[in-house]
């Protein structure tokens, strides 16, 4: 993740590499506020007899994953996807995480250099849908997730709001076991004024030209969601107006957009936030000043960047099978939604992350569809004649 020089023909710098909280405040949504995750515990099988076939699989996944001994996990950025790992370990010891963060924009190009040499590294990874669904899927990378499925509480179609169904990414390649709103629009309330930036319309003030910080929509899912959203609402125009004409600030590294909202480099982002990072800030007092403004052209709903798929050939693939059983039951899904401050689709899990919880008065685009992901393509190229 390197950051690109700033270009001398205009204002505007594009930071090579690879939103969220209450309206009220940062500290609301990012910072801990629910209870302590519970201490994480491998889901036991139920005691009834004569032993169930799927009990008896569960029991030989268990060894299986011990006698590999490893998981090799990529993982998005942020400290609460590092601890939500760290529970896996806890509750089956014996196993240990390889954890590697990667943005699925950098993941992509990596592991299909990788495979072209003939190199397996991969066993698990947790990220977005955009451009798993635009790149890494069709690059023939992901096995099918619905088979290595197996517990009846996690393939119940009852303990899931929307069913089961719903989770498996275009049917089969991935499971999205969480969703949340996507906060996008945020200002740091010591630069801009009670009242200034209200309406997306605000943001096209000529006063904030080359003030404003964005995810690079050409490639990175904090920009083209929210770019997706702002086309879906308000046409291509409006995307013009906005990463265009308005100069901004473009940026694909999550750790680094959100430090420098946190730092007060720049009054307003879009598409520059992250909770789970986000939250490491707050720990230590900072960013407390900055708010989320609710704006339905740039905000949607999605379901996380906690979407799990299965890498093909992987080496740990019983480890791999393992973990996505256990962080789907309830008491996994509780323990990563948690830590991670997200919302699990589970009925049986209470939301941690209330914040983030899509509002019944907002009428809020589901993006992580099909439909949308041809729109992630169209705003990209888009972005790409805008800013090359």
């Amino acid at each position: 993740m390197e950051t690109q020089t700033e270009s001398k023909a205009t204002r505007r710098a594009v930071l090579q590499s690879i939103g969220m909280v209450a309206a009220s405040g940062v500290a609301a949504a990012c910072a801990p506020t629910a209870a302590p995750a519970p201490a994480p515990q491998a889901p036991a099988p139920a005691s009834s007899k004569p032993r169930e076939a799927w009990e008896q699989q569960w029991d030989d996944t268990i060894a299986a994953a011990k006698k590999e001994g490893v998981l090799n996990f990529v993982g998005f950025p942020g400290a609460g996807y590092r601890e939500g790992v760290a529970a896996y370990e806890k509750a089956f010891p014996g196993i240990t995480i390889e954890y590697a963060s990667i943005n699925a924009s950098q993941f992509g190009s990596k592991v299909a250099q990788e495979r072209n040499g003939g190199v397996y590294n991969y066993d698990l990874i947790t990220s977005n849908y955009g451009t798993f669904g635009l790149t890494i899927i069709p690059s023939g990378a992901i096995e099918p997730i619905r088979s290595s499925l197996f517990r009846p509480d996690v393939v119940d179609d009852k303990a899931w709001n929307g069913g089961f169904e719903m989770g498996l990414i275009e049917g089969k390649w991935g499971y999205a076991g969480f969703h949340e709103m996507y906060q996008a629009a945020w200002i740091n309330t010591d630069q801009v004024k009670e009242g200034e930036v209200k309406t997306f319309d605000d943001l096209l003030n000529p006063k904030w030209k080359g003030k404003i910080l964005a995810g690079d929509p050409r490639s990175f899912g904090g920009g083209f969601w929210p770019g997706t959203t702002l086309r879906l609402r308000r046409g291509d125009d409006a995307m013009k107006r906005l990463y265009k004409d308005q100069e901004p600030v473009l940026g694909r590294d999550v750790r680094q957009l959100v430090e420098f909202m946190v730092k007060g480099s720049y009054p307003i982002g879009i598409g520059a936030m992250n909770a789970s990072v986000m939250r490491e800030f707050l720990a230590q007092g900072l960013g407390k000043n900055l708010k989320h403004v609710p704006m339905d052209e740039l905000d949607n709903k999605n379901f996380t960047s906690s979407i799990l798929y299965l890498l093909n050939k992987a080496p740990h693939p019983n480890a791999a099978k393992l973990f996505l059983n256990w962080v789907l039951t309830k008491e996994g899904s509780l323990t990563w939604s948690t830590l991670v401050q997200t919302n699990s689709r589970r009925k049986d899990v209470e939301p941690q992350n209330a914040a983030l919880i899509p509002p019944a008065n907002r009428n809020l685009i589901l993006v992580d569809t099909e439909e949308v992901k041809k729109e992630f393509a169209k705003t990209m190229e888009l972005g790409k004649q805008l800013l090359n």
